[in-house]
């Protein structure tokens, strides 16, 4: 018991008014509405405490206050604060630790299934079927394999049916934020592990192995558009590292729909692009060629290899088995988790300061964010190449907060942080089909930020108007056809 209370306090998760002899909760939050919680806020480094806000909600933190900010933000978002945060900004400060917490049914189905997820000596996962694998109050901060368990429960967090909708992705160069913007559409639905299918096995029926589907498609520019791609993951990806997702473009200058390697593949895909190149005449039809990162173009205009985008949408899945996790600790901070500013598509215009990639100007809760470390468990001697990555999720929620990555000499490749919208402040939300007075209570991802330190340059992503209810079974399985990628083209 003391060696946990020790572990626990060091990683500032000691539940207040806790001592020798009293159960410890080492994943525990303050209470709602608490600026000041009894024992004091977690800090960093681990084992620090913060110190005192020197900030309410309701205030209002312009450029020249902004150093109040600086024990409430990861230290690498600090370090490069001239990207993030710009004269002219107001930020509001939101509620702290509001209650975002999932429906009733996902921490059911967490329960129901405690103890019977399986951590495997790969990394993977086996066993899982609904709610998060491994319940918080049952991770022994003290097993080493703390972190790898947290890591499966952030890609099993609650998300209601997956999310859709309308995007732009923004490629920013150097410091004076020169953009081309592409606009798309996107969707994801979860099949499988859905907590609110318990009388279908807790998936979408008729849906086979697959663990969720994701696709999309351009609008704009022009030499992207209706370039589309469906991608599919199984749940077997869980178990084997050596399995890829099934992917599928849609290269409108061929109307027709290719398959295409997804090896590298890791989160959610995103087709690359370049700003300020011209398109390759040739190519995979993509209307954006090799410099659509589809690598060399084979027979048929296939492509020989994919080079993903890094594009916003990747955190929002992970394979945790390809990374070796370790919990670093807490640290309460202030992160844009229930943003209340349009961005696209309902504001075009919105001011995101010199460097194009702020979300300064908006509302910022203060949350306690889970730090976990990934370490890549077959890096390469390419340079430059992701080693390591560090990421900050809402300790409640599980939803990513910031992200740092790593090449294997340890210099930083990219920084950033993703904005949230909380389902339960939108009057217009879609119903949840079946079962219109259920609520969804998800956070949508509605955009990110982040400078690529190597480049000089940024990206940012807008996707105000996504919703996550799940779609009708019959729309579900409608998405799963290949078909639909060409359909009305």
């Amino acid at each position: 018991m003391k060696l946990l209370l020790l572990i626990a306090a060091l990683a500032g998760v000691l539940p207040a008014g806790a001592g020798a002899g009293e159960p410890v909760s080492p994943w525990s939050l303050p209470p709602e509405g608490s600026c000041a919680p009894q024992g004091g806020l977690a800090g960093w480094p681990v084992g620090e405490d913060a110190p005192p806000v020197a900030f309410e909600p309701g205030d209002r933190i312009d450029i020249e206050h902004a150093p109040v900010l600086r024990n409430y933000l990861p230290p690498e978002i600090w370090e490069h604060r001239d990207r993030f945060f710009f004269e002219g900004m107001t930020l509001e400060v939101g509620p702290c630790f509001r209650d975002y917490s999932p429906p009733a049914f996902f921490g059911e189905a967490t329960e129901k299934f405690r103890g019977r997820a399986k951590l495997l000596g790969n990394g993977g996962l086996a066993g899982h079927t609904a709610g998060l694998p491994f319940a918080p109050d049952a991770i022994d901060p003290a097993d080493a394999r703390a972190g790898q368990r947290w890591a499966w429960n952030v890609q099993a967090r609650y998300r209601a049916g997956g999310f859709r909708g309308r995007f732009r992705i923004s490629d920013l160069i150097g410091r004076v934020g020169v953009a081309e913007p592409f606009e798309g559409e996107i969707f994801q639905n979860q099949l499988a592990h859905r907590a609110d299918r318990a009388k279908d096995g807790y998936r979408v029926p008729d849906t086979g192995t697959r663990a969720w589907i994701a696709g999309g498609r351009f609008f704009t520019p022009f030499r992207a558009r209706e370039f589309a791609w469906l991608q599919y993951r199984d749940v077997e990806n869980a178990q084997d590292p050596g399995l890829s997702d099934d992917l599928h473009l849609y290269l409108p200058t061929l109307r027709k729909v290719r398959r295409a390697p997804a090896h590298g593949v890791e989160g959610l895909f995103m087709p690359g692009f370049a700003v300020g190149v011209e398109v390759v005449a040739s190519s995979a039809a993509v209307g954006i060629g090799n410099v659509g990162g589809l690598g060399d173009v084979g027979a048929g205009g296939v492509p020989n290899s994919i080079e993903p985008k890094r594009s916003g949408f990747e955190m929002l899945e992970m394979r945790p088995l390809l990374y070796e996790y370790q919990v670093l600790g807490v640290q309460d901070l202030l992160a844009p988790l229930n943003s209340t500013s349009p961005a696209y598509p309902e504001e075009e215009l919105r001011s995101f300061g010199p460097h194009g990639l702020s979300w300064a100007s908006d509302r910022w809760d203060l949350r306690r964010a889970l730090v976990l470390e990934g370490t890549r468990r077959e890096a390469t001697d390419t340079p430059g190449e992701l080693a390591k990555l560090r990421l900050w999720v809402d300790l409640q929620t599980l939803y990513p907060l910031y992200y740092v990555s790593y090449d294997r000499r340890g210099e930083q490749i990219d920084v950033g942080y993703f904005a949230g919208r909380w389902s339960g402040d939108r009057d217009d939300y879609p119903e949840w089909p079946g079962a219109p007075d259920r609520k969804a209570r998800v956070i949508d991802p509605v955009g990110a930020g982040f400078a690529n330190l190597r480049l000089r340059g940024s990206w940012r992503r807008e996707s105000w108007n996504v919703v996550s209810t799940p779609q009708t079974d019959k729309q579900t399985r409608r998405s799963l056809s290949i078909r639909s990628l060409q359909k009305g083209r």
